[in-house]
């Protein structure tokens, strides 16, 4: 009896060896499968966005549909119940699981993701959000916020999923693929929780709710202001279901908008004594100061005053800006005779009307040359709301201009507000962050003339360890080159060289306000012009501090001025500069800091 108990024993114990290794096989087997469909999925990514940014979206569909089938397999291949009992062996069971989520969460952000989005591929492509005579189809614009709601939450969730897996008992090969897919997941969700956010105000903010009307304000760089240039004219832009009208340019001068002996907006602290009466009192002069909101405010505070209805928010966008997006358009022929293309727009708007329309009637002068700007406003935004361009060459110099912050764009309302901040259109003052610290260098000239077409300018940053507290030591050097000709007295147009005459200059003198912002916290601590040490006032915006200087560089010139910083904190951080856009491109470059040469406090 007992030999037969044994025999039994033997018996069960290698019945259940065999099941366990049949088991372990099964699952061996079917995690390299895993693997391999895993392996195979995860190049698709790569394609997919390339396919995207080329606008096929047969493509898109056919790679989403490929990944698809992977990550369905891996899934399947990890799911079954042979596969969730092995979980709970010990130290085996953590690597199974893991690979069972990853297999799981890359199932769901294909299928519940990526498919969505290949459905809408075309909606998304630039070609599909062409304007037709003047108007945009809404529609698939709503169809693909709606796509890109649904991939968020999917994303959002998978983020969440993988982000909560314990790794702590599995291999490096898991541990690895898990941190892999982490990192993929946190790069792609928020870029997705924005581009969501986005697409969802676009209809609204095209009128789909209601009639929207903004104020574009056109900024001339020419005579530069620390957001770009002078506020040389304005329209009325309308947007109704997807419609988009523009109204006539108002010039900003000829008794257009009233001048005001006080700011119409609240003065930031600081700013009057900054500015002085600059600022918030004339339509010509709201670009001032660098920041986009409070330029806003004025325009739409001015604009309700002179014109009655209050509008729904201002855009701003500069010549350059325009020219870029002439990138993606036919040539235009203008009533003068003019071809305007992605090369002559600024020179000429920025130099050619005025070298053109010089005459010892002023006043007639400028109306010849707000006439051409008007055209060329007009003939522009004709052309591209006509639908007579290529979309992603206009969408990619949309995309430079927003970066180079030649287009900046503002609303009262916190939630597009929001959107704008997160886009980097929102034109504020520099901020700085826990790596980062950023400083503003803004330029205005100071003659009242258009000679900054003939400005170069460069910026240099330097950092180094000098204090024995630990703080950093910031440098700001600027360049600033006049390359206006030396005869400019007889070779250039009055209408360029300003009021040099009354500021006392000789012709061709270009003077510039130069105004660094130091990070909030920081301290100046002294600055040099051309070598020599000058005497700086205590300015501020708000919290930030400021110094302000004035130079003067007569034709063929260069000005070099430094300005040293001490950080607030001691921790190092990277230094970058938010600087002025101007006619011509600002170098930004970083060169070494000799603490010998750093300005005591």
């Amino acid at each position: 009896m007992k030999r037969r108990f044994y025999h039994r024993w033997w018996f069960w114990a290698a019945v259940a060896l065999g099941v366990v290794m049949v088991a372990g096989a099964w699952v061996g087997v079917r995690g390299l499968q895993a693997k391999s469909e895993l392996e195979a999925a995860l190049p698709l990514a790569s394609t997919i966005k390339a396919q995207l940014l080329e606008g096929d979206s047969a493509a898109v569909s056919a790679s989403v549909k490929s990944m698809a089938g992977h990550t369905a397999s891996a899934r399947d291949l990890t799911g079954d119940p042979v596969w969730r009992a092995a979980e709970f062996v010990p130290f085996v069971g953590a690597n199974l699981a893991a690979v069972r989520n990853l297999a799981d969460v890359a199932d769901d952000v294909v299928s519940g993701a990526a498919v969505p989005l290949a459905a809408t591929a075309a909606t998304l492509n630039p070609a599909a959000l062409k304007p037709t005579d003047g108007a945009f189809d809404l529609e698939p614009i709503v169809a693909a916020g709606e796509a890109l709601n649904q991939a968020s939450v999917v994303f959002s969730a998978a983020d969440k999923q993988v982000s909560d897996l314990n790794i702590s008992m599995t291999v490096g090969r898991v541990s690895a693929a898990v941190n892999e897919f982490r990192g993929f997941l946190g790069s792609i969700t928020p870029t997705l929780v924005s581009a969501s956010q986005v697409v969802d105000a676009v209809p609204d903010a095209l009128g789909g709710s209601a009639p929207r009307n903004y104020v574009i304000v056109f900024q001339n760089n020419a005579e530069a202001r620390a957001l770009g240039g002078t506020s040389l004219s304005f329209a009325l832009l309308t947007m109704d279901k997807g419609r988009i009208t523009l109204g006539d340019a108002v010039p900003a001068g000829f008794g257009n908008f009233a001048y005001y002996q006080e700011s119409v907006v609240p003065l930031p602290e600081g700013v009057e004594t900054l500015y002085g009466s600059e600022y918030g009192r004339a339509m010509s002069n709201l670009t001032v100061r660098p920041s986009f909101q409070s330029a806003a405010e004025t325009a739409q505070e001015m604009w309700k005053r002179q014109f009655g209805p209050e509008v729904d928010g201002v855009i701003s966008i500069d010549p350059v800006a325009l020219g870029y997006l002439l990138r993606g358009t036919p040539p235009i022929p203008l009533s003068t005779g003019d071809v305007l293309t992605s090369d002559t727009l600024v020179p000429l708007l920025l130099n050619g009307v005025y070298m053109r329309y010089n005459t010892d009637d002023i006043g007639a002068d400028n109306a010849a040359q707000d006439t051409v700007y008007a055209e060329i406003v007009t003939r522009t935004f004709d052309q591209l709301l006509g639908g007579e361009l290529d979309p992603q060459v206009v969408l990619s110099a949309l995309t430079q201009a927003a970066s180079e912050h030649r287009v900046l764009m503002w609303s009262p309302k916190a939630e597009e507000q929001a959107i704008f901040e997160t886009l980097g259109v929102d034109g504020s003052l520099p901020k700085s962050t826990e790596k980062t610290d950023r400083v503003g260098v803004y330029f205005q000239e100071n003659v009242g003339s258009k000679m900054n077409y003939y400005l170069k300018q460069s910026v240099n940053l330097g950092q180094a360890a000098c204090r024995a507290d630990g703080k950093a030591s910031y440098r700001v050097g600027i360049d600033l080159t006049n390359e206006i000709p030396g005869d400019a007295a007889t070779s250039i147009s009055p209408s360029i060289l300003g009021t040099f005459v009354r500021e006392k200059l000789e012709p061709g003198v270009q003077r510039m306000i130069v105004m660094v912002y130091a990070p909030p916290g920081s301290q100046i601590l002294g600055a040099t012009v051309d070598g020599a040490a000058v005497q700086l006032e205590s300015f501020h915006d708000t919290d930030y501090p400021v110094a302000k200087l004035i130079v003067s560089m007569e034709p063929g010139a260069t000005s070099k001025m430094a300005i040293d910083v001490v950080a607030l904190g001691t921790g190092k951080k990277a230094l970058e500069a938010q600087v002025t856009p101007m006619v011509n491109p600002t170098t930004i470059s970083d060169l070494p800091l000799d603490c010998a040469t750093v300005a005591a406090e």
